[in-house]
Formats: C-alpha cells, sequence, structure tokens
C-alpha cells in the first residue's frame, strides 16, 4: 500500500504490559488529583472555579428513581430549587410529583476517576498480553508492524454509486479508498472538513455491501453525533449506552428504549411491572414471613427478567446492520459474542490506545477518523506535578512482573501517542486520504493552520471563504470589527502581566494555574463591541488555555451575557461559533509560554470560528516560545487587523 518498508515489529505482549503499566500509574494520578476538589468545605469563589472549569456540578438533588436495563435503578439528578438563583435547565421540580419525593443529597458533586474504563482498558491489555499468536488477526500484525497492510481491493468493492450528492472529490475519495482497504484506512479531517459527513455514506455503502458495522468513538457525544446523522438514512442502528448519558434526539435508538418497544420487549414489560408491584407490596405488608416470600419471589422474577432482557437485547443487537458505543462501551456483556465486518473509530486521535482496542481485538478491519494535528486525550501522569514518587513504585512492581513473565517493558511506549499517530508514523501516508475542503472558516482564518501544519493542502468552501459577522443572517452593523475576519489585540509592553493563581481559588485543584486579569477586560470590551454591533450572544464564544482565566473571564461575562459560551480550548475541540475571542494569558519578562508551545492546543483554538477570529496576547512573549508561535505572531502582525490596547482606558 506504501512503498514504506515493513518497520521493526513491536512485540504484542511487551506492548500491552508497558501500557497496562502507563495506565495504572495515570489511574493513580486521576484519583489523587480528584480527592483534592472537596467542594463541600470550599469558599463560594473556589466553587464558582471549581464549577467554571468541569471539576464539580453544585447543587443537586435526586428527583427520581426506577427499575432500568439489566433490573438497574436509574437515579434522575436535577437541579435543588433552594440553591437555584438563575434559570434551571434540569427537573427541579421533582418529576414525581412534588418536593416530598426528592432525597436531598449533599448538594455537591464532584468529579472522580472513571473506574470502569481504567478497568476496561486495564482487561483488554490483559488479554492482548496473554493472546497467543495464533489468535493475532491481520490487523493486530498490521498495528504491530509485523506485516505491511494489504493493498486496497478497488476491484472487487466494484464502482461507487454515491448516494449523497453533496460529497467533494477528497470526501468521495476518502470513501473508497476505505471500502477498498483489506485491513486498515485511515481518514484525516483536519477542522471543518465535514469528516463525519463522509462517515455517514461510508456507513451507508458499507451496510449496502451487506457489512456489519460497529462505530466507536472516546465520548458518548462523539457517538450520538453518528447516530443522529445516521437516523435520517433509515439504516437499522442500536445506540448502546446508559440512557441518562445520551442525547434525547438519539433515545429512540438506545437499546434502553428498543428493549421497550420492539415486539420482543412485551414479555420483559409485564416482568418488569410486576417486580415494580412486589416492590410496592412490600411497604404494605407487616408480617415477616409475608415479606420474605414477596423477597422470595422478587430474586426469581429479577433472574426471570435478567433471562428474557437478555435474550431480547441479543436479538435487537445481532439484527442491527449498525451498532454503535463508545469505546469502553464497547466492552460490554452486550457485545460479548457479536461479529462485526468492520469497526469505524471517530475522533480516534483523541482516544487512548488502550482505550481503542476495546473494540478492537477481535477486528479484521478498521477505519480510522480523526485529525492527529489537533489534541491528543489528556494524559496527567506526564504532568511534571504528578507524584514522582508514587510513579517510581509502579514502575518497579511493573518491572518485577515483566521480569516473572519473561517480557521486557519497552521504553518508547507512551499514552500520550495515539493508534492513529503510531500507525501513520508505522506505514507512512499510504493508508491515509485527507479531506482537504472545510466548510467552517472565512479564508483568512483558515490560512495560517493550512500553511504551516496541513501542507497549504486545506481550501475554502465557496459558501464559507469571504463570509464575515456582517452577513449574519439577522441584522448586524458594518463596524471595524464585523467587517474584520482575524483580529489581534497585541497587549506587549509589560501593563497586561499573568498571574499565577493564589492558594484561596485552590491550586491543587486548579494546579498553577495562569490568569491575566487585565488581557481579560481587553477580551470583554471586545466582546460588549460586537453584541454591541448587533452579534447575538449565543454566536460567540471566549475560550482561553488556562482554566484560571476562564474563572476571571466567567466571573466577568456570564452574568451580562447568560448564552455566551466560555470554555477551555481543549474543552472546545470539536465545536464551532460564528465568533470566537482567544485569550492568551501569558505575558512575562522571561518569555515563558508554558504550554501555549504545543501547537496542537494552538492549532485548536485558531479553528473553532466560521466568520471571526479575535486573539488577545502579548506578542512580545509568545514569539519567543517556539518557531511556530514567531511565525503566527508574525502572520497575525501582517495580516490580522492589528490594534493595540490602552491599559489606562480599561481601568
Amino acid at each position: 500500500m506504501s512503498s514504506k518498508p515493513t518497520p521493526t515489529p513491536i512485540p504484542i505482549n511487551a506492548f500491552a504490559l508497558t501500557q497496562q503499566t502507563h495506565l495504572q500509574i495515570e489511574h493513580q494520578t486521576e484519583i489523587a488529583s480528584s480527592h483534592l476538589t472537596n467542594t463541600t468545605t470550599a469558599s463560594p469563589h473556589t466553587r464558582r472555579t471549581l464549577q467554571a472549569t468541569g471539576h464539580a456540578l453544585t447543587g443537586i438533588i435526586l428527583v427520581q428513581s426506577r427499575t432500568g436495563l439489566g433490573g438497574r435503578t436509574v437515579g434522575e439528578f436535577g437541579v435543588d430549587p433552594a440553591t437555584n438563583t438563575g434559570s434551571s435547565s434540569g427537573k427541579d421540580a421533582g418529576g414525581n410529583g412534588g418536593g416530598d419525593d426528592k432525597v436531598r443529597l449533599g448538594a455537591h458533586g464532584i468529579k472522580l476517576a472513571n473506574d470502569v474504563t481504567y478497568r476496561r482498558m486495564n482487561q483488554t491489555m490483559e488479554k492482548m498480553l496473554k493472546m497467543p499468536e495464533t489468535d493475532h488477526s491481520q490487523f493486530m500484525r498490521v498495528a504491530f508492524g509485523h506485516t505491511s497492510p494489504l493493498q486496497p481491493d478497488y476491484e472487487s468493492t466494484g464502482p461507487v454509486e454515491f448516494i449523497d450528492p453533496t460529497l467533494n472529490d477528497s470526501q468521495q475519495e476518502a470513501i473508497r479508498f476505505a471500502l477498498a482497504s483489506q485491513d486498515i484506512a485511515l481518514i484525516h479531517g483536519p477542522p471543518g472538513t465535514g469528516k463525519t459527513h463522509t462517515l455517514i455514506e461510508l456507513i451507508v455503502q458499507m451496510v449496502q455491501r451487506k457489512q456489519r458495522v460497529l462505530v466507536c468513538g472516546p465520548s458518548n457525544i462523539s457517538v450520538d453525533n453518528i447516530v443522529e446523522r445516521l437516523a435520517p438514512t433509515k439504516v437499522p442502528v442500536v445506540r448502546i449506552g446508559h440512557p441518562a448519558r445520551l442525547l434525547p434526539s438519539v433515545l429512540d435508538h438506545s437499546l434502553e428504549v428498543l428493549t421497550h418497544t420492539s415486539e420482543a420487549a412485551a414479555i420483559v414489560r409485564d416482568v418488569r411491572k410486576e417486580i415494580d408491584q412486589k416492590q410496592a407490596s412490600i411497604r404494605k405488608t407487616r408480617s415477616a414471613r409475608e415479606r420474605r416470600a414477596i423477597y422470595d419471589d422478587l430474586r426469581e422474577l429479577r433472574r426471570e427478567f435478567r433471562e428474557r432482557e437478555s435474550k431480547c437485547v441479543d436479538n435487537l443487537v445481532r439484527e442491527s446492520s449498525v451498532v454503535l458505543a463508545t469505546l469502553h462501551g464497547a466492552g460490554g456483556h452486550q457485545l460479548k459474542n457479536q461479529k462485526f465486518d468492520v469497526v469505524i473509530i471517530d475522533e480516534a486521535s483523541q482516544a487512548l490506545e488502550a482505550q481503542c482496542w476495546i473494540p478492537l481485538l477481535s477486528a479484521s478491519k478498521v477505519v480510522l477518523a480523526g485529525d492527529h494535528l489537533q489534541l491528543p486525550p489528556t494524559v496527567k501522569s506526564t504532568n511534571e506535578k504528578a507524584d514522582k514518587k508514587a510513579i517510581q513504585k509502579e514502575k518497579e512492581k511493573a518491572a518485577e512482573k515483566a521480569k516473572e513473565m519473561g517480557v521486557e517493558l519497552l521504553e518508547n511506549v507512551s499514552l500520550e501517542t495515539t493508534l492513529f499517530d503510531r500507525l501513520l508514523s508505522m506505514h507512512g501516508p499510504g493508508i491515509k486520504r485527507m479531506l482537504t475542503t472545510q466548510y467552517r472558516m472565512h479564508e483568512s482564518i483558515m490560512r495560517f493552520p493550512s500553511d504551516e501544519l496541513y501542507d497549504s493542502k486545506l481550501m475554502a468552501g465557496e459558501a464559507v471563504k469571504a463570509r464575515l459577522l456582517k452577513d449574519l443572517p439577522y441584522e448586524v452593523e458594518e463596524t471595524d470589527d464585523t467587517k474584520e475576519p482575524v483580529v489581534f489585540w497585541d497587549t506587549q509592553g509589560g501593563d497586561f502581566p499573568e498571574k499565577t493563581e493564589d492558594a484561596e481559588v485552590g491550586k491543587k485543584a486548579l494546579g498553577e494555574s495562569k490568569s491575566n486579569e487585565m488581557e481579560a477586560l481587553v477580551a470583554g470590551r471586545h466582546v460588549d463591541a460586537l453584541v454591541a454591533a448587533g452579534v447575538q450572544a449565543e454566536d460567540i464564544a471566549v475560550i482561553t488555555p488556562y482554566n484560571g482565566q476562564l474563572a476571571v473571564l466567567s466571573q466577568m461575562l456570564r452574568e451580562k451575557y447568560p448564552t455566551i459560551e466560555l470554555g477551555s480550548v481543549d474543552g472546545f475541540q470539536g465545536r464551532e461559533k460564528e465568533a470566537v475571542v482567544v485569550s492568551l494569558v501569558r505575558s512575562n519578562s522571561e518569555h515563558e509560554v508554558g504550554f501555549l508551545g504545543e501547537k496542537r492546543r494552538l492549532n485548536v483554538a485558531m479553528t473553532r470560528p466560521k466568520r471571526h477570529l479575535c486573539i488577545c496576547g502579548d506578542s512580545e512573549t509568545i514569539s519567543k516560545g517556539s518557531g511556530f508561535l514567531k511565525r503566527w505572531m508574525g502572520f497575525l502582525e501582517e495580516h490580522a487587523d492589528l490594534r493595540y490596547p490602552d491599559a489606562g482606558e480599561l481601568l
């Protein structure tokens, strides 16, 4: 497929053991960091900061509980009216008819490490570690460099008649290539190039060819997005996943709802009804003997319920052409003995490799879609603040295990390298097709990332290349801001210094996060000017790489513009807005740029807007950070509408 020679093979069992070690260290680091965000003893300011940065929910209560899939109890939470000052989006009035039914919790929810995901990744690596060579699939041998990818078989695919007439040439080529590939295909989708759009057509084409497809993504939203877009094609789909985590619009395709609405569901429903009646009768029974008898009946009913439901689930999944789940959801019992012709992973460059292997251990053909030039998954254990002693201890334990098994731990394997990255560097660009027309950004917004990161291959679609804020489909005044696609507020000169967050905000919760109040004022003024010109607040996002700055911006703008979107750059990956204001924060005499030095983070920041990008930052500090940053600052000075804020006017 590629002229690249077969690479040096990676020993599969050594890879699995090394990944297991890194995962264990990562999990310990995550547990340690989540213990630090105790909102119950925190000051109101700290709570607001933790909430703004996604570390905590405050003011929540249990609204109701019911019997769910598998006989599990499903709890529904809502906003506590006693603590809710704004408008509530949750079910805060007691979904089952009044305040007395609500169970009041501690009114705070703290984000903890997710055990299930780690357990599944660990089990998968354990299976890989113990797997005999005879069980390795062609794909697995390709993935570890034991063989080269097979040539695409265009002949047996036959001519492709595209259902969607709007697909461009690069999208059509990616689909042909993915259909013809026999073991691996990478679809590289830079920002706004219609990656999901392309995957929908690919899935439909595969189903037409009688192929059974498993579609996965690292997050619920990435999977739901595909379900929403697939639904109108009338392809039979089943979405596996906890209903509470799914978008309302995809619930009709979820296993939970389908087990209630399919033909086999009627019997299951009767048993569930009987369980609920028995549970209600326990409360009315005073006699201990009668209660015991009811409990015995309940146990028997639950067993029957699980058996019938599992048969119903099994049939639903088996009869579906396309099954969708998160990567770790693919390790659930519902897919245990299911066979698929193709596994597609969307957003593959945002997933840990071990997570990808959950659905891939038995896969024969794999399509990975993503953009390795945007942010990879977050890995906390590589942070310089991670507990070095604990990490060393885990490494020693792993070395002991490796010695016992006669396996060597690999030096060059890390959690930060994704499967997408690794396959690309191992087999070269022959296994990849790139989408080249983007339908999001004004040409001027697209230019720098295209030249710098995408070999100048990106083209702006006709409909987007010249659109500005003044052309929005509602009335917007033509001003210096609304007619400019790129604005750069250069804060050089030392009047806009950064500061490290103080202990009150909780260094341990946010790390030593940076903020820059003067620069936040510049960003806030720019938002004011856009709104004054008629741009609606919901069409504007303000993003920053630093959680400390996000807290400052939230306090400054949240009440004034309730519908504006405020977020971290990392959290805004995959999103878009008409106008995006980016606060870069760093401004110091040492010219330290911290993790602004990660060009993939800046690539995310600069590719979110459709019509207007405003950068606020100190070119003097930032241009010293790296060659990439120097070229970016040079580009902005030459091509953006360059402005210098006056610190005196802001105070």
